[in-house]
Formats: C-alpha cells, structure tokens, sequence
C-alpha cells in the first residue's frame, strides 16, 4: 500500500478539528433545552420568559452570521474560528453565574450566540479549505450532531448529577479550552494551505452564460432555498426549546428526560437518515422533505393534545427524517460551487435566516402556551409550522424539478 502523503494527513487533520470546534460551539447553544423547566421551577420564568431566554442568543447568532456574510471577516477564518472559541467560554462562566441571576443568564446566551455565529462562516471557509467538495455540508451535519451532543449531555447530568444548571456549564467550557488548544497547533501547522485556499476566493469575472428567466427567477431560487433551510431547522428549535417543559407539563413528569425524548428522536434521526440514505442510493427530494415535516407537525399537535408521547415521538421521527435532507439540500441548493470564503458567507446568511424563523416560532409558542396552556399553545404552534412547510413547497415547486437544481446554484449564488 502506498503511503498516504503527508499534505493529505493535514488536511484530514485539519477537518476534523474544524469539525470538532464547530460541533462544540453547538453543542453550547442546546444546553439550555433540558434543563428550562429547572429555571422554570427556580426563578419562577413564565413559558414565554423560557422562549425569550432559549432564543435570546439567536440577535447575536443573526448579528455574527450578517457580520461574516457582508464582511471580509472569511479570509480570516483561521483568527475568527479560535476567537469564537474564547467567546463560547465566556459564554459559559456567564450562564452558570447565572443559575440564580437571570440577568446574566441572558448575558451568556448573547455570548453563546455570538460563538455560533462567528463560528458558523469561519468552520465553513476553513472546511472547504481542507476537504474541498466534502467540507461544504459541515454546517449542516456539525450543527446536527452538536445539537444532539447537547441536548443528550445537558439531560443526562441533569439527572444523574447535583447542580446541573451550574456543572454542565463548566464541562462544556473545559471540553471548550481542550479544543481551542488543539485547534491552534492545527491551524499553525496547515497555515499556508488555509492562506491558498482563501487566496483563491478573489471575485473573478465569470464567464458562464446567465439565464433568460431573469432577475425574478433567481430571487425565487433564493427565496425556496432559504424556506427550505427555515422548514429543515425550525424543527429542532421546536424540539430543543419548546417541548422539553411542554411535554413534562402534558405528561404530568418530574422527569427532565421525558422533556426531551422528542428532541432526542428527531437529532438521531436528522444525523443518521442521509447517512443510510446515500448507502442505500435513495434520499428523499426537497418537496418530500418538506411533506416529511408537514405531517410530522400534524401527528405531534394530536400527541400533544391527546397527552399520549407515542404520536409526540412519532411526529419527532418524521421531522428527524425530513430535517436531515431539508437543510442540508438547501444549503447544497445554494452554495454549490463557491470558493471558500463565498461559501462562508452564504452559510452564514442561510443560516440567519433558518435560525431567525426557529427563534420566531420559538417565541410564538411561548406567547401561546402563557395564553392557553403549554398543551394547545405548543399544539397550535406546530399546526402552523405545518402550513408554512406547504407553503414552501407549492413556492418552490419549480425549483426542485429535476434538472433545475442541479443548474440552481449557479444562478443563485450570483449576489452573493
């Protein structure tokens, strides 16, 4: 067997630590999910108080994404990535001070937002630089499988741990420190790879004929990406930051795990489906994900309202198994063939606009459940989310035929 050249090491090296820094920064921003209703019981928060504490960091996530989409923050990936680190720390001394002071728990999710944002475009640029084509669906996979980290980490210290608003704080910020010192030696020892790489993403004059469709056609392959990207991760704020004291309320639980056995269900299966999907050769096209999603939110409402899990869970396997393929489709839709600092940006700005719809009907479930009761206030909610995932679909129902996503991303991209 021939060796493997030492070039092709760092760079495997390379990606898996940019890999392991984005899904750690992740993984900060779902902590929280589990142990809501332990801040309910504590400092007496009201759902919509939990909703506005859980989405909080998404101003700082959206400032961070919209500061890397319209700045030349990108070519310095490898600087942003490492201060997104520090920042995600800080983000945690702030959130276990406080376990008894709201005011500084809102503090540490900004902190935390800002983390994930600063660390959404630089993992993206940095991952490209290292892995080429391979690198680009990082987002979407290190997104779900830090979430999964998270929510199952958070839950299971909760429960089997004291004091688990403070201590699940301080292991993600060692795990933090552990990886920021690893992440510099590899960043050092692949410095002029990554200073190719994004040397190479100079706007150059493109060549390729445009369209005759037109200015319309490419705002509405846009406009179909983005709310395919919203429909694919919306799910998991519902999951992680609505039905954790949701479902402890219906089921009648002092358990913390039973809040988020739905969160659960959905992030393994968003994280293990594409997987088998492409083993198999089959994987479900944009408008099935979609339908995916739609039915999933229809069979969770009457969970939720029967008060039975198995119909709650059920609706989080079909939602896990359109997510997977929604956002990541989605994003492949619009980024596809860009250098790495373009494909930074447009990560960036894709995630904004999937995290900020999440944060919308986070906090629109919140408003619900203080008027009617978490039961048909989370109910309704997902009802809705339901009619938005239609909607999406009849919108972008000629941009997902075949052959016209494949040309897509040329066209979409030409803004950007």
């Amino acid at each position: 067997m021939a060796p493997v050249p030492d070039t092709d090491r760092r760079s495997v090296v390379l990606g898996l630590a940019v890999a392991a820094a984005f899904a750690l920064t992740v993984v900060g921003s779902n902590i929280p999910g589990p142990i809501l209703p332990l801040y309910e019981d504590r400092l007496d928060m009201s759902p919509f108080v939990l909703a506005a504490l859980f989405v909080t960091y998404f101003a700082a996530l959206i400032s961070m994404f919209l500061l890397m989409n319209r700045t030349a923050l990108g070519r310095h990936a490898h600087v942003v990535l490492p201060v997104a680190l520090l920042v995600g720390i800080s983000g945690d001394v702030f959130l276990w001070l406080g376990s008894e002071t709201p005011p500084l728990l809102f503090l540490g999710r900004v902190l935390t937002g800002t983390c994930v944002g600063l660390a959404t475009g630089s993992a993206a640029a940095l991952a490209v630089a290292a892995r080429g084509e391979s690198g680009r669906t990082l987002a979407a996979t290190g997104a779900i499988g830090g979430s999964l980290i998270g929510l199952v980490a958070a839950s299971v210290i909760a429960e089997v741990f004291g004091d688990p608003t403070v201590l699940i704080y301080r292991v993600h910020a060692v795990a933090l420190a552990v990886c920021e010192l690893i992440l510099l030696t590899v960043l050092w020892c692949n410095r002029s790879r990554i200073r190719a790489a994004v040397g190479l993403a100079a706007p150059v004059p493109s060549s390729r004929p445009v369209r005759s469709s037109g200015r319309g056609a490419r705002s509405g392959g846009r406009a179909a990406a983005y709310g395919l990207g919203a429909a694919g991760w919306t799910v998991g704020g519902i999951a992680v930051g609505v039905l954790p004291p949701a479902l402890r309320d219906g089921l009648k639980s002092d358990l913390l795990v039973m809040g988020v056995l739905g969160g659960v269900v959905l992030l393994i299966t968003a994280w293990g489906v594409p997987y088998i999907g492409r083993a198999v050769g089959r994987t479900p096209s944009a408008p099935h994900s979609l339908l995916l999603l739609g039915s999933g939110s229809a069979i969770l409402a009457v969970g939720m309202v029967s008060g039975r899990l198995l119909p709650v869970l059920v609706g989080c396997l079909l939602w896990g198994i359109g997510q997977g393929f929604a956002y990541a489709k989605g994003l492949t839709l619009l980024t596809a063939g860009l250098m790495p600092v373009e494909q930074g940006k447009a990560t960036s700005l894709y995630a904004c606009t999937s995290y900020g719809f999440a944060a919308l009907m986070i906090l629109l479930a919140g408003a619900l459940s203080c008027w009617v009761g978490y039961t048909w206030g989370t109910a309704i909610a997902v009802l809705l989310f339901g009619v938005f995932c239609g909607a999406v679909m009849l919108f972008g129902r000629k941009h997902w035929n075949t052959g016209d996503t494949d040309r897509a991303p040329a066209v979409l991209t030409v803004d950007h």
